[in-house]
């Protein structure tokens, strides 16, 4: 079995008493019956099975890239869809078919994005809290009382 390419495989068949080999594609081995008769029953059904699992596969919903600031390429209703890990997370009926893992790990990466942006607010927040309490710029404020420590 050789790949075409995304949408077609090519099987190898050699050709009985030569040397020679033919490429076809499930297309050309059912439009043809002579094909159909000359190729083995053992491998029409392997080919049949390849094909049905690959169509299996093309309709099945898949992570196919992860991709910066929490984007995800998506494989879904044989497209392919570019969604941010928060458009999933509140749209999560719409990614059913997405294997649990999957979603699990979309989901963990988003809270903790946004776990980050709150606590990057917060302290800037903090910061901006501080430098409003300072006292007057001479830094007279600032002077502590020092103490010695008791030897114990």
């Amino acid at each position: 079995m050789l790949k075409k390419n995304s949408k077609e495989y090519l099987y190898l068949f050699k050709l009985y008493g030569s040397h020679d080999f033919v490429k076809l594609s499930h297309a050309d081995i059912l439009a043809s019956n002579q094909l159909l008769s000359a190729i083995r029953p053992r491998d029409l059904i392997k080919i049949a099975l390849l094909e049905n699992h690959r169509k299996e596969e093309e309709k099945r919903c898949k992570v196919e890239e992860e991709l910066r600031g929490n984007q995800y390429r998506i494989h879904l209703h044989g497209n392919s869809e570019t969604f941010s890990g928060e458009s999933i997370c509140r749209n999560i009926d719409y990614f059913a078919d997405l294997p649990p893992q999957e979603v699990c790990k979309i989901a963990y990466a988003t809270g903790f994005q946004k776990g980050r942006a709150v606590s990057g607010h917060i302290s800037r927040a903090a910061a901006e809290a501080r430098r409003q309490d300072t006292p007057a710029a001479d830094g007279s404020g600032k002077v502590l009382a020092l103490r010695r420590a008791r030897p114990r």
